[in-house]
């Protein structure tokens, strides 16, 4: 995989990506050498040895893919989940292993059985399920999320919420609490297609009333949206509802979140840009991981949105978002946040290096979601031994500061720009 990498610099020395040597700093139970955790979605059935080395490559730290019990095993589909597992532990990429299922799962398509009929059971049936499952692959390095989208009635109908998820979610968390070792255990829930929101009253709380407390490490939300940065509005409210729980310090991922490039709508470079400022966005709201939809396109039709959210297409070649999120990372590998800053539509980012890293450096990041050009911004060098600024859109370029003076400067756009300062 050749990036599109501009004008090197002798002097710097830039992290590598997919390196073993790179210690990870732990935020949250969450090892990662970035500010946010990078995770990226992968189809169980079709992904092959060659696509988890890339994956690697490109510097991803964890995949994600949901893992079905066997009455809702898709036909054709069969996934070899231990196999699969195997490969990521000698990869080094860490799982999100996502337990859920759809109708079946609820025993919907069982003749004259009703569903209220058959959810007492199937709660019960999905709970020994996943408790199974979590007990045959227990590993402190997988992150288990319980559910997916469950406001989407392709995977819960409204009336089995009650009957249904509620006390499988229950029983789950009761075994777990019951079990010496359950610290080994991060689990996540539930996948949530809309924000929670602190001040509103929505039946789908009642997964965390029964589990928040109880088993869960942290939420997981799948925030899409048409503008990455109206990520940090929304987030403030799902602060609210962890300081609600009294867990205001627990960690929050984006388990599923991405951008398709899907004609007319959106090119190629417009999916790059999107999904760039996604990330950057998850930095700047503290997100402990974001795991990106999807590592490959499904189809060969350009105008198929549910096609196009790959980072590689059919045959895998990269498309310009991997590229740019590919140099991003290569920026702010061992990395961590200081400081966010948001005026008006410009956004700002201050990094520093993790106590890990082996050279001392500060990173500066900004953009802005609004057409045009934003305002500009100095920074002073502090005395820095070298000086770079990272270009990501629309080809990866490092170049040396301009001139020799105590500050440097940049100016905000839609495609964000980098200044890395070297001490």
């Amino acid at each position: 995989m050749k990036m599109r990498i501009g004008v090197s610099l002798p002097l710097l020395v830039f992290c590598t990506l997919g390196g073993s040597q790179a210690k990870a700093l732990e935020q949250d139970g969450i090892p990662s050498i970035y500010p946010t955790a990078a995770s990226i979605q992968i189809d169980p059935v079709k992904i092959s040895e060659k696509d988890l080395r890339l994956i690697k490559k490109a510097g991803f730290e964890y995949v994600r893919f949901g893992v079905r019990p066997e009455i809702a095993a898709v036909a054709g589909k069969k996934a070899d989940y231990a196999g699969l597992l195997t490969q990521l532990r000698a990869l080094q990429l860490k799982p999100v292993l996502t337990l859920f299922g759809g109708p079946d799962v609820w025993g919907e398509r069982k003749a004259n059985v009703t569903s209220r009929q058959m959810a007492s059971q199937s709660a019960s049936d999905f709970a020994n399920f996943a408790l199974g499952f979590m007990d045959q692959h227990r590993d402190p390095d997988i992150l288990w999320e319980l559910w997916n989208e469950p406001e989407i009635p392709t995977f819960l109908k409204p009336e089995l919420l009650r009957p249904g998820l509620v006390p499988s979610v229950q029983k789950i968390c009761s075994a777990l609490q019951s079990q010496s070792g359950s610290k080994t255990y991060k689990v996540f829930g539930f996948g949530f297609s809309k924000m929670p929101r602190a001040f509103s009253s929505s039946p789908y709380d009642e997964l965390l009333d029964v589990s928040l407390k109880t088993c869960l490490s942290g939420i997981s939300v799948h925030p899409y949206r048409e503008k990455p940065e109206t990520l940090i509005s929304d987030f403030a409210e799902v602060r609210q509802v962890m300081s609600k729980y009294e867990k205001s310090s627990a960690p929050v991922i984006a388990s599923e979140w991405g951008y398709s490039s899907f004609s007319p709508t959106r090119d190629l470079d417009g999916q790059a840009l999107l999904v760039v400022r996604e990330y950057l966005s998850s930095v700047f709201v503290r997100l402990s991981l974001l795991n990106i939809y999807a590592w490959k396109d499904t189809g060969g039709d350009p105008a198929a949105i549910e096609e196009n959210y790959g980072l590689v297409d059919m045959n895998g070649q990269p498309k310009p978002a991997l590229l740019a999120l590919q140099h991003l990372f290569s920026r702010l590998s061992q990395t961590q946040l200081v400081s966010a800053k948001a005026s008006a539509s410009d956004y700002q980012l201050t990094l520093g290096s993790q106590a890990a890293a082996k050279d001392k450096r500060t990173v500066y990041v900004v953009w802005s979601s609004a057409a045009g050009s934003g305002a500009t911004y100095q920074f002073s060098r502090n005395g820095a031994k070298a000086c770079a600024i990272s270009r990501f859109l629309p080809v990866q370029t490092d170049t040396a500061c301009p001139g020799s003076g105590g500050t440097v400067e940049l100016r905000a756009g839609q495609a964000p720009l980098a200044v890395t300062l070297y001490y």
